[in-house]
């Protein structure tokens, strides 16, 4: 499935004293099976970006195009668009509400009008995914459960919804490191089975390890475009708009302002120290 934004822009409040422009003629495409990461600071445009994927968001002039359609055109059924973009908040365990883990899970197929076998299929398959075994968890609280397990829960709900393209904001937020990695490594898996991702992140190693592709954020434009290679080794545009490199990336660039020669695109541990000792033998 293919997103396409064509000269977005977006204002909140138009007309009043509190007039605000957070978008401002946004152009691009999202292709189908992308691991597209959204960086930027708080207030460049990330999360407004986000809302106009699924439709939360109309915008103020331009289009949103979901494989050549426009979202917002008479007779395009944002439901349907719905079921194929799902969104998960930050803080998305805050969401829960029901009384156990299936229902609250079951909560978005039942309201498509599926029959209760069929809703039962997709709790199953959405509990499968995000790694809580059915017969254990079905009929827990989800209150009752850690703060990784309800964010599992709240991600399943909207994996029931078989969405072709998932946006997360913030998914690993607030948790502690292993259930961090367990969510990261959840959202790498959910990619590699054909999902197209579109994360919104402040870990700029996490994005380093995880998209394709990065996409960064300035004032509600889009500053840079490209690969994380791409990106994260133009250390000083990036710094200009505020942001770091990843670690490896950092220290590759303090090092050759001391006589050093290392490549800014070694983005993992490994490539770096690589590098590294390939530079101190020659």
């Amino acid at each position: 499935m293919q997103i396409t934004f064509r000269q977005v822009s977006h204002t909140y409040q138009p007309g009043s004293p509190f007039q605000s422009t957070a978008l401002s003629n946004i152009d691009f495409t999202v292709e189908s099976g992308e691991f597209l990461a959204l960086i930027g600071h708080t207030g460049s445009g990330k999360s407004t970006l986000a809302q106009h994927i699924n439709g939360l968001l109309k915008p103020t002039s331009g289009q949103v195009l979901i494989d050549g359609s426009d979202i917002h055109a008479d007779g395009y059924s944002k439901k349907t668009l719905r079921q194929k973009v799902g969104m998960v908040f930050q803080y998305a365990e805050h969401q829960l509400f029901e009384e156990t883990v299936e229902k609250d899970i079951a909560f978005g197929p039942k309201n498509l009008g599926l029959d209760e076998a069929e809703i039962t299929i997709r709790v199953q398959e959405a509990m499968e995914k995000v790694g809580l075994e059915y017969d254990e968890f079905k009929e827990k609280s989800p209150f009752e459960l850690s703060g990784g397990q309800m964010r599992r829960v709240a991600i399943a709900g909207v994996l029931a919804m078989r969405p072709e393209v998932l946006i997360l904001d913030e998914p690993a937020a607030g948790l502690d490191p292993m259930s961090r990695e367990e969510m990261l490594q959840l959202i790498k898996a959910l990619h590699e089975k054909g999902t197209t991702i579109v994360m919104i992140s402040h870990s700029m190693d996490d994005v380093a390890r995880f998209a394709t592709r990065v996409l960064v954020m300035k004032k509600g434009t889009v500053a840079m475009d490209g690969t994380p290679e791409e990106v994260f080794s133009q250390v000083e545009l990036l710094h200009s708009i505020g942001l770091a490199a990843p670690d490896t990336v950092e220290l590759c660039w303090e090092l050759n302002k001391i006589g050093f020669h290392l490549p800014l695109d070694k983005l993992s541990t490994e490539d770096c120290a690589q590098a590294l000792y390939d530079a101190v033998k020659a």
